[in-house]
């Protein structure tokens, strides 16, 4: 689903997926019935403006969650992309993962707290007034739903932030980062089956909305804990293995004055190869790819020239023979490309793509205990 940019924040775009409309939309219904309930002799106007006003400050206490755990980890050196929303939350976007136990703790245990003290700061300013006045409602609600908000993150299992809290824990405990990573995935899949459970019995002893919630959110948390127990498996069997290893050697390489057409015809289709590099004395080289070639209405293809549909090296996100697979992959996906160019000293020595990994992957499977595996080291 399509991620949209709604502001930035102390250098740190804040974007959302569609689907928390989804959730906003059903935070306002649900209070403005709440408030409506609680409150009869209160105006219709009244009761729906709490609920909007009250939707609006939830929405900014998620994202001073999210900024509390993104400057945080700015503040160890690591990058920030940007701050997430979507149906079940957020999430910052970590450009790479902590490098000790310690700052995987600091960077955790920030956005709790900062529930914790919006919850507290919340609850102590509504001792001012009735329970019953406007504003008075909209911070109980507020602080009360701050503090279930810290306590479920606190739940110590992935992808929650106990999970990471729980993961530092065992790190600096072991001194071994795998590991760690395997009890915080265990635990959130045992939490994760664990809300399964309890929804589908609230569901079949009559609250069935309630335990249909309760179980989604479960198998949200169980499938996501067993997402980041295989990235680790495949982060660990990937570690020193370079892309060397798996990158393509034997490539296209073509001139800037042959067409796509023929391009296609002759080295695509025959050759079954994603990319071409282009390269000509005393001119910068560049990459064509399926994904440009894809863009380029099909009528166009004798007309089009491999150096109009071309990217240049400079423009490319590339690689290095000796970098490790796993860091080629992660950039992949930061970049969101599929395949990266793998230089050095400034010429194309061969091609990587995720396909090229994967089948690199099944053959560190089969030949699991070998001590290398195509000259790289286990």
């Amino acid at each position: 689903m399509a991620q949209r940019r709604l502001a930035r924040i102390a250098g740190i775009d804040i974007q959302f997926h569609v689907s928390w409309i989804i959730i906003l939309a059903l935070i306002g219904l649900t209070l403005g019935e709440y408030f409506q309930a609680a409150n009869p002799h209160w105006a219709a106007a009244v009761a729906w403006g709490a609920a909007a006003a009250t939707t609006v400050l939830f929405f900014a206490a998620v994202v001073l969650h999210e900024l509390a755990h993104s400057l945080v980890a700015r503040a160890k050196g690591l990058p920030v992309q940007a701050i997430t929303l979507f149906v079940f939350g957020g999430v910052s976007e970590l450009t790479r993962e902590p490098e000790d136990a310690k700052s995987e703790f600091q960077i955790a245990i920030a956005g709790p707290l900062m529930s914790l003290a919006l919850g507290a700061a919340c609850l102590g300013l509504s001792r001012l007034g009735s329970p019953h006045a406007p504003v008075i409602a909209v911070l109980l609600w507020l602080g009360w739903i701050n503090l279930a908000l810290a306590l479920f993150n606190l739940i110590p299992g992935f992808p929650l932030d106990g999970g990471r809290v729980l993961r530092a824990l065992v790190w600096r405990t072991t001194g071994n980062y795998h590991r760690a990573t395997v009890v915080a995935g265990m635990a959130g899949r045992f939490f994760g089956f664990l809300l399964i459970f309890v929804g589908i019995w609230q569901a079949l002893t009559g609250d069935i909305g309630g335990g249909i919630w309760i179980a989604v959110i479960g198998w949200f948390l169980e499938s996501a804990a067993a997402s980041q127990m295989q990235q680790e498996t495949i982060k660990t069997m990937l570690g020193g293995h370079t892309v060397a290893s798996a990158m393509q050697r034997n490539f296209p390489h073509i001139t800037m004055d042959i067409s796509v057409q023929e391009l296609v015809e002759r080295y695509m289709m025959q050759g079954n190869a994603q990319a071409a590099v282009v390269e000509a004395p005393g001119t910068e080289p560049g990459v064509v790819t399926l994904a440009a070639i894809r863009e380029i209405p099909h009528e166009m293809w004798p007309l089009t020239m491999a150096s109009q549909a071309m990217t240049p090296l400079r423009n490319t996100e590339t690689t290095r023979p000796d970098a490790i697979l796993w860091s080629a992959l992660e950039k992949m996906g930061h970049g969101g490309v599929n395949l990266l160019p793998v230089v050095q000293e400034g010429r194309v020595v061969g091609i990587l793509s995720r396909e090229d990994i994967l089948h690199y992957l099944g053959m560190l499977q089969q030949f699991r205990g070998w001590k290398t595996i195509s000259g790289s080291a286990r």
